[in-house]
């Protein structure tokens, strides 16, 4: 005969058990009442009906009060019960019967509770004064039989359904009455199929190891051990099992529980983490490193051969697996270290070490550590040590060997420098030199012939009065002149003549004093008449170089004219190479006016407008070069020329004084302009040359010189 499901038992005993419950409380000869939270009523008992002689249905969700005027004289005891602040309360009350006679009745109250523990109500109940113990003990008796087992069935069967493990109950003669889901899961049987004869020995290798599990549980022994058992499919599965008896509160045995476990996983992830191991093994004797791992409390975990070798751990000490008796030798044969001797005692769980260790033969070891962490926690600390003894003296040859070549190549590097220098300094005198001699020679060759002009006029003037005073002498003796003289007299305009020839004289002197002007601006700028260093009037030197420059200020079909604001302080002469300034005068403002062409070029063009050519830029800016001179601190000179252009950029302005270095196309700079400019003002004048730039805004030099040279430059 087959056996039913156990938890379909135990379903089925609940049910008969609520049955049994509710006719219990319905036919109990005591009057019984449930009331829910706000005194109404939920559940009455046949016998509370006859007493109080009102039908149940018209009980049922009306109020104590109502039914039972009464109860007002203990309201506030039953509210006590409610809200947990009494547990139980009794009294007697008189009440009248059937009969219409008085009769004493005691009154028992106490909660009762809902699933989640709150409180759902309370119960009444009403028995002649004499019965009340008993009826109390038996009542109390039949709620603690019913809620142990409510509370045991639930709690076994959730257990067993929501369990991971496999689990199989059988009988005392080894026949399954009861399997989980896990067990029809992991074997893919059912009970009733387990359940024929012989069914359920098929799960093991062989019979004989069925039944001796199954003798040795019902002698009351425990049984566990890893094994391969099958499911229906003959496919091995290997298990943890775990085999008990079951025993009947006689102590009798009556059956036993299978609980499988599958092992599965955890045999791949073994398999896996030998493989791991003997992986990480071989990792270890391969490395260059001597390698230790201690654990958390200083036992050595893993020790390659390398480590055994380059401590030279004798044989007799490592064979000897005392790990304090190694680790001891090892510190003894630390020279110096900060960490290593002690293991590491001194830092901290997550505190990585990197040191160079001596140890007592003379060799020089590499010592790093780093901590292990397992769930958070130190599990102990990784040693990691590297023979560099050799790599040190080899980079204390190669070190020798880089200073003999870095002062080698410090000092080419001075000689190229001083190379590029004085190459630099050779083409600019050459420049100069050439420069000077032609301004000099051309202002010489102008200023001859414009002497000879201008040391005649005085006698042409005083000869062209004489003459036109001669012929107005002739017109007033002889009013009346020929007719062929006359006839003359009106072809010239005789009076005309005479006044505009002394005009044309007059622009003649202006013309020669012009061209002196600037046969003495070219003097000055070249110097040609001056050597060394002197004082000179440094306003006279910026104004012969714009006036040179004039040309390039002017009007083009690029751009419109470029205005010169001039702000000169009041300046004494200033003690400097005048020849070599006015070069760095013409460097920056040449600078300034291609960075005023390129910015015009690309921003403005000329247009007809009116029928007059007008130079249109969206910007409005108008080019402009502003140049100022001031004292700074009463003895040094600060000579600014500032343009509105476009700025530098951002990239080139830590090489705008390299030599040789421009941003102009090939042909157009040399790229020594600057540089030059830079050496003079620097070297030549002990001074200072720097500039302000703004992208968009324009770029300004500051050239800052003292008024006085040094005795060692005169």
């Amino acid at each position: 005969m087959a056996k039913t499901n156990l938890k379909t038992q135990w379903e089925s005993r609940v049910s008969y058990a609520e049955k049994y419950l509710r006719c219990f409380v319905d036919f109990c000869p005591v009057p019984i009442a449930m009331l829910d939270c706000n005194l109404r009523y939920v559940l009455v008992s046949q016998a509370w009906v006859k007493l109080l002689g009102v039908p149940r249905l018209k009980l049922i969700g009306t109020g104590i009060y109502d039914s039972l005027p009464i109860a007002l004289n203990h309201r506030h005891a039953l509210e006590r019960c409610l809200s947990g602040g009494q547990m139980r309360y009794s009294a007697e009350v008189e009440l009248e019967n059937r009969d219409r006679l008085l009769q004493l009745y005691q009154l028992q109250v106490q909660p009762w509770y809902s699933d989640d523990g709150s409180t759902g109500g309370i119960v009444l109940a009403l028995s002649p004064t004499q019965d009340v113990k008993s009826l109390q003990q038996q009542l109390a008796q039949e709620i603690a039989e019913r809620e142990h087992f409510e509370e045991s069935f639930h709690k076994v069967g959730t257990a067993l359904e929501s369990a991971n493990d496999a689990v199989c109950i059988t009988d005392e003669r080894g026949q399954p009455i009861y399997l989980n889901l896990a067990f029809n899961e992991l074997f893919a049987y059912e009970l009733r199929e387990l359940q024929y004869s012989s069914q359920f020995i098929r799960l093991f290798a062989n019979e004989a190891i069925a039944q001796a599990i199954h003798n040795a549980v019902m002698h009351g022994g425990n049984w566990s051990s890893e094994l391969d058992m099958y499911d229906r499919y003959r496919q091995a599965i290997p298990v943890f099992l775990r085999v008990n008896p079951v025993k009947n509160h006689m102590g009798t045995v009556v059956g036993s529980t299978y609980v499988c476990t599958n092992i599965r996983d955890r045999k791949a992830a073994e398999a896996e983490i030998n493989k791991s191991f003997a992986a990480l093994g071989a990792t270890l004797e391969a490395t260059a490193d001597g390698i230790l791992v201690l654990d958390a409390i200083g036992n050595i975990i893993i020790c390659n051969q390398k480590f055994v070798d380059l401590l030279r751990i004798p044989k007799r000490i490592f064979s000897s697996h005392d790990d304090s008796h190694i680790l001891k030798y090892v510190a003894k044969r630390v020279k110096s270290a900060k960490y290593l001797h002690t293991f590491g005692k001194g830092l901290e769980d997550d505190q990585n070490s990197f040191e160079v260790v001596q140890l007592d033969d003379g060799r020089t070891l590499e010592c790093y550590s780093q901590p292990q962490h397992i769930f958070d926690s130190c599990a102990g600390r990784v040693w990691s040590l590297r023979d560099i003894t050799e790599r040190l003296a080899s980079e204390a040859l190669v070190r020798a060997s880089e200073e003999k070549y870095r002062l080698q190549a410090e000092m080419l590097e001075l000689a190229l420098q001083e190379l590029k220098s004085t190459q630099s300094q050779l083409i600019q005198a050459e420049k100069m030199s050439g420069l000077g001699q032609l301004v000099a020679g051309i202002a010489h060759e102008i200023n001859n012939p414009v002497n000879f002009i201008y040391g005649n006029l005085s006698y042409a003037d005083s000869y062209t009065k004489e003459l036109l005073g001669l012929v107005e002498m002739y017109r007033q003796t002889y009013p009346e002149p020929t007719e062929a003289i006359a006839e003359k007299l009106t072809e010239i305009d005789i009076d005309f003549l005479t006044e505009d020839f002394v005009k044309l004289v007059s622009s003649i002197r202006l013309g020669a004093e012009r061209i002196q002007k600037i046969v003495q601006s070219l003097n000055k700028f070249s110097r040609s008449d001056e050597e060394g260093c002197k004082f000179v009037d440094i306003h006279e030197g910026i104004d012969s170089t714009l006036l040179i420059l004039q040309s390039r200020l002017k009007a083009s079909c690029l751009r419109p004219e470029i205005l010169v604001e001039k702000h000169y302080g009041d300046l004494p002469p200033i003690e400097c190479y005048a020849g070599q300034l006015n070069q760095v005068f013409m460097n920056l403002l040449g600078n300034a006016i291609d960075a005023l062409d390129e910015d015009a070029k690309n921003n403005g063009s000329w247009q007809i407008i009116s029928e007059r050519p007008q130079w249109v830029r969206l910007d409005g800016k108008v080019s402009q070069i502003v140049i100022k001179t001031e004292l700074q601190d009463g003895d040094r000179l600060l000579i600014k020329v500032a343009d509105n252009g476009n700025g530098v950029p951002d990239n080139i302005r830590n090489r705008l004084f390299d030599l040789f270095f421009t941003t102009k196309p090939v042909g157009k700079g040399t790229g020594l302009g600057l540089s030059i400019s830079y050496q003079i003002v620097t070297e030549v004048h002990h001074g200072k040359l720097s500039f302000n730039s703004e992208l968009t805004k324009g770029t300004e030099f500051i050239i800052d010189i003292p008024l006085l040279q040094p005795k060692a430059f005169d």
